[in-house]
């Protein structure tokens, strides 16, 4: 293959020239493990004038070998004149997720406004086969992006492996192989070294440029729908506390393949990332959501999700693990503001002077109320219980809040924090029924308590 130097000059430069905010970063850092790949970046970036950081992750798992793999990349940073950091870490398990994960958490902690990876051709094309082996929707064919919204860039995805180690061979450019890249007990490894050159011998020759394009095709289509679902999506999903809430009646209007778009981002969404999640919880998600009618609850991957009254709600399994408060009672003061537990918004209560009844059905008499509390019967701010029931005005006798929460379609996560105020733990007032007949301000009423919820915060 003829030397490509000139060529492999002219795409990293180009690829910053379609990134120009790395030319107005302070620091750049490159996951340098002392690979070809790695160490061609390095010199890349460090021979273009970028402010280059050297990182690098010794994992231990190669003994002397790993320690070998660090004292070369430093000796290479200090040659190019580059700030060095390196980490060492013990994972807890020597797979593939585990060592991408603390790699990349630890890039997140490193100071650094950008970070470049050595990610080839091959390796796209790699992922990109080790995905639809696996299983994978139109999203997943997209491969390795050239960029990620945690500033991660890949400037070689346009070169090959070999490309690669032509021109550090051309150039007199040393690299570290590292020696696990052999071990096919790695699912990569594997279909690095059996399953692709099966592939380039029976079916495909050039199947590295193939599967290099598709992902890039997928990769425009993919950008073209982000924005059909975001679109699709206003109006349908409103935010509620530490969750998000759909709306199943308009949501039963959209076609599935956008359904199931439209889920998948939701999903990483409230969760922050697709760990875990496959078609099955997808279909899951959108069977629960169509449910011609009723409640129902499942759970996927981090996520709950609850449905009533035609809403879907989705909040992360931790949220709900950390809720501390399942009844609360609360001494209301006059005038005053009362925060409710666990998200579920506050409680302010006003007291109006001057015969302030304009035909308002949500005001209480504040006079009449003070004289039936005493020092052993205050009055209180609680959550719903079940069994609660009161006369409100304009009912011909008491109703219970359970069913005033079926009439007027309250899904069941927000009723457990649902407050009323209680005079001997009978309701004289519920956020949005108002008050009890009996303690409702009238004509005659001289001085009257108002009482608001703002459910801002609620689940």
């Amino acid at each position: 293959m003829p030397h490509r130097g000139m060529d492999i000059h002219g795409t990293f430069q180009q690829f910053v020239g379609r990134f120009p905010a790395l030319l107005e970063v302070q620091k750049i850092g490159v996951a340098v493990s002392g690979g070809g790949d790695s160490v061609a970046l390095a010199r890349l970036a460090a021979e273009a004038g970028l402010p280059v950081v050297f990182l690098h992750m010794n994992y231990g798992l190669r003994g002397a070998e790993s320690d070998q793999d660090e004292t070369f990349v430093a000796a290479l940073a200090a040659e190019l004149g580059c700030e060095f950091r390196a980490e060492r870490v013990a994972p807890g398990n020597n797979s593939e997720e585990e060592l991408r994960r603390l790699r990349y958490e630890w890039f997140a902690q490193c100071g650094v406004d950008a970070v470049l990876t050595g990610h080839t051709q091959d390796d796209q094309a790699e992922t990109l086969l080790f995905r639809i082996l696996r299983g994978t929707g139109p999203a997943g064919l997209s491969g390795i992006s050239e960029s990620s919204r945690h500033r991660i860039y890949r400037p070689l995805l346009a070169l090959t492996r070999q490309e690669i180690r032509d021109w550090l061979n051309a150039s007199g450019f040393a690299w570290r192989e590292d020696s696990s890249n052999d071990r096919l007990a790695y699912r990569r490894n594997w279909i690095r070294h059996e399953l692709m050159p099966l592939i380039r011998m029976n079916l495909n020759p050039k199947v590295d440029q193939a599967l290099a394009g598709l992902a890039e095709i997928a990769t425009d289509e993919e950008s073209w729908l982000r924005d059909v679902v975001e679109e699709a999506l206003v109006g349908l999903v409103s935010v509620e506390g530490d969750g998000i809430v759909l709306d199943c009646e308009r949501f039963r209007l959209v076609p599935l393949a956008l359904q199931r778009r439209m889920v998948r981002k939701l999903i990483e969404q409230v969760k922050g990332n697709l760990l875990g999640i496959d078609f099955a919880h997808i279909e899951a998600a959108i069977r629960l959501a169509l449910e011609p009618e009723g409640n129902g609850r499942i759970q996927i991957p981090g996520l709950d999700l609850m449905r009533s009254f035609g809403l879907l709600r989705w909040i992360r399994l931790e949220v709900l693990a950390a809720r501390s408060v399942r009844n609360y009672r609360i001494a209301l003061e006059f005038p005053g503001l009362a925060t409710l537990p666990d998200r579920a918004g506050i409680v302010q209560s006003t007291i109006d002077a001057g015969n302030p009844y304009n035909g308002n059905n949500s005001l209480l008499d504040w006079d009449r109320l003070r004289a039936a509390v005493d020092s052993e019967n205050p009055l209180e701010l609680r959550n719903w219980r079940p069994g609660d029931c009161y006369r409100r005005i304009g009912s011909e006798s008491p109703e219970k809040l359970k069913e005033l929460f079926q009439k007027h379609r309250i899904p069941l996560w927000r009723r457990r924090s649902w407050p009323i105020v209680v005079l001997r733990d009978t309701p004289v007032w519920a956020a949005e029924f108002g008050p009890a007949v009996e303690f409702a301000a009238g004509p005659g009423t001289r001085t009257s308590l108002r009482l608001v919820w703002m459910p801002d915060c609620r689940d």
